[in-house]
């Protein structure tokens, strides 16, 4: 009886260890929830900033349909300058946009990224595994979106020389610079491409996280 009394006396500070790592590794992940739920609101007024952003490149691709049915001469210059100033309009926007929009995002990125402090704390070798898969692909999704900015940044630049030529007439200068606007633009179409598909991917190991947590 006694022995039988320390057997059970011996495992029972295990017990504790274990029963204490899962309330630790249950208080991470609910740490984790409220940190990518947090990052989740930032990541929507990015994506709005996106909508305007694309509502704005609508305008401006509009502006310069009307301008490409118009002559370049001087009779049709008056209308041209006053269409190319609704597109330099449009074009300021974009880059106000684009500012927000990258800041957005980068508050989405530090509140999600925050969550390393809480995987290094992970006991459950499973869990904690799952949970940096969601840290590896946010530096993915920052990656592509880095570069979706510096893209987006330099096409803007190259918009307004583009205004520039066209209100100056210089058809040379003109075909070189839609080329280069074009290759921006089916750029920054393939990286939008891979951070969506990123994108699924986070969310689907995301709710792999929270069912091995025990939170869904």
């Amino acid at each position: 009886m006694v022995k039988r009394f320390i057997v059970l006396g011996m495992m029972l500070p295990g017990l504790l260890l274990l029963l204490a790592g899962c309330h630790s590794d249950k208080k991470q992940a609910d740490s984790i929830y409220e940190k990518l739920k947090k990052s989740a609101s930032y990541e929507r007024n990015f994506v709005a900033n996106q909508e305007k952003l694309d509502q704005y490149k609508e305008k401006v691709a509009s502006i310069y349909a009307d301008l490409n049915q118009l002559e370049l001469n001087d009779e049709n210059r008056p209308e041209v300058k006053q269409k190319l100033k609704k597109a330099d309009n449009y074009t300021e926007k974009q880059q106000k946009e684009l500012r927000e929009s990258k800041k957005n995002f980068q508050k989405a990125y530090e509140q999600s990224a925050s969550i390393k402090e809480n995987v290094e704390k992970i006991k459950d070798g499973g869990q904690r595994k799952q949970a940096q898969k969601l840290l590896t692909i946010m530096d993915e999704r920052k990656k592509y979106m880095n570069t979706f900015f510096d893209d987006y940044k330099k096409q803007l630049a190259l918009q307004g020389t583009f205004y520039e030529n066209l209100e100056k007439f210089s058809p040379d200068e003109l075909d070189d610079q839609i080329k280069k606007i074009n290759g921006y633009n089916g750029k920054m179409e393939e990286t939008i491409r891979q951070f969506n598909q990123d994108t699924k991917r986070y969310n689907r190991e995301k709710d792999k996280y929270f069912k091995k947590a025990g939170l869904y």
